[in-house]
């Protein structure tokens, strides 16, 4: 029997483990904290609801609530709960001299940490596939649930078809059902408008078509069309306003309806947008950021295992854990804050979604392979 070949894949073995317990473990606690904070939250806005106090199954409900949006914290914690389990773990690896043992059979550190990039890969991929569809439809159902037991006010829907831009606006005395051809991107502007108008009680009161509509503060700006009233004589105009009940500068086009799609449906609908002349940035760098999440994990290995091995001494200084903990919290905020960058056209939605997880991927390599290079 080849001992020399078998000892390093038992070692290999246990050392995986190790971290996929150490996962596990932080995944727990953050989520335990997590679930704590927003069950509390929840009853506090549920106490203020009369009839929601009364009624009997008052905490089964909370509960409901609270472990409904526990799929899409997961999702928005696993990179840095694997961060902070790579930590954790590579210094227990350090400390037990497990990593001098892999190295005296000829194993270099590219090696070392191949099999937890791929563990984390695989993880990432599991999160992509099965974990944000299941996100989605809790983030969906916990909307849902939100708008019934607490009673949201919605001002303003928007949904796009291939019939075009549907809208729905709040008025002072009821609300407006717009449909509108296409978008002018970047100006803002509906084209070849209909709108339906209602009272408070959903009664229909008369139709408008308009050449374009935008938005003026809280003025729905109509130009050149006609109102058609079915009690009284029709009424062409050039320009005519509808007053809303809120300020609006813009149509809100927000990628808050991509957290409730998949990913495929996520694709067509920006496909959808960039036909009706709809701001898809947003929607594709939302997009972008999911679909490369695994490779965003991947770099927080690379980047972590070398900091914290290149420490020669058995007990590791709190700032060496410290800042290579911080370098990961700010690199994941990087990513936030390219999103937004992308989001308000100042950046290009390919290089705010994928830039930032590209430098910190070829980043972490670089130093896995100096490190090796030290070592040698």
């Amino acid at each position: 029997m080849d001992y020399y070949n078998i000892f390093p894949k038992i070692l290999f073995s246990y050392l995986i483990k190790i971290f996929l317990k150490n996962i596990l473990l932080v995944l727990l606690i953050f989520l335990f904290l997590i679930f704590l904070i927003d069950f509390i939250e929840i009853y506090r806005r549920a106490s203020e609801k009369i009839n929601f106090n009364n009624n009997e199954k008052f905490i089964p409900i909370l509960i409901y609530l609270s472990l409904l949006k526990l799929p899409l914290t997961i999702k928005n914690i696993l990179p840095i709960s694997i961060l902070i389990s790579s930590v954790v773990t590579f210094i227990k690896w350090k400390q037990n001299n497990y990593f001098v043992i892999v190295r005296t059979v000829g194993i270099s550190l590219k090696k070392t940490i191949f099999l937890p990039c791929v563990l984390v890969l695989f993880i990432g991929l599991l999160s992509l596939f099965f974990l944000h569809p299941l996100a989605n439809y809790c983030n969906y159902k916990y909307k849902s649930l939100e708008n019934k037991y607490f009673g949201h006010k919605v001002e303003e829907t928007i949904s796009l078809s291939k019939n075009g831009i549907w809208i729905r606006k709040k008025t002072n005395d009821g609300f407006l059902i717009i449909k509108s051809e296409n978008i002018t991107k970047n100006k803002n502007v509906l084209n070849n408008v209909e709108i339906f108008k209602f009272d408070n009680n959903n009664n229909f009161i008369n139709k408008i078509i308009a050449r374009t509509a935008s938005l003026q503060g809280n003025i729905l700006l109509l130009k050149k069309g006609k109102i058609f009233n079915p009690q009284i004589t029709n009424k062409f105009f050039d320009i005519f306003s509808i007053k809303l009940s809120n300020k609006f500068n813009t149509f809100d086009f927000n990628s808050e309806i991509a957290e409730n799609m998949n990913l495929v449906d996520l694709y067509n609908y920006i496909l959808l947008m960039k036909k009706l002349g709809v701001n898809y940035s947003n929607h594709l760098i939302f997009l972008l950021k999911e679909l490369f999440q695994p490779i965003l994990i991947v770099s927080l290995i690379l980047m972590s295992a070398p900091l914290i091995l290149k420490n020669n001494e058995r007990k590791f200084p709190l700032t060496i854990v410290c800042l290579t903990i911080l370098i990961g919290f700010v690199i994941y905020f990087l990513v936030d804050f390219m999103y937004v960058l992308g989001s308000m056209e100042k950046l290009n939605p390919y290089i705010a979604g994928i830039g930032p997880i590209g430098v910190c991927f070829f980043i972490g390599c670089y130093l896995v392979s100096a490190f090796d290079e030290i070592k040698k």
